[in-house]
């Protein structure tokens, strides 16, 4: 008799810290890969920002907040899947 496999409970969790880095590749990392070599290639990246109107190194914080945020979000996420 075969028996159902049951799904890996860390699956779902593993996703969701795949999610928060692909969250903070494209509105941490790329905005300020944009910023610094002026890419208009990236500019959808920025969108979310644009309404602060903000200008020189200040441009720098919402990016780095969202990466910073990102980045911890995914090291919690990840110390409790290895704790389970």
């Amino acid at each position: 008799m075969v028996t159902p496999q049951q799904p890996d409970p860390g699956a779902r969790t593993r996703f969701v810290i795949n999610l928060v880095g692909a969250v903070g590749l494209v509105f941490g990392v790329l905005p300020i890969v944009r910023y610094v070599l002026d890419l208009s290639l990236f500019e959808f990246t920025v969108a979310p920002y644009a309404w602060l109107r903000l200008e020189g190194a200040a441009r720098f914080l919402p990016p780095g907040m969202v990466l910073v945020v990102c980045i911890v979000v995914a090291y919690v996420l990840e110390q409790r899947l290895s704790r389970d």
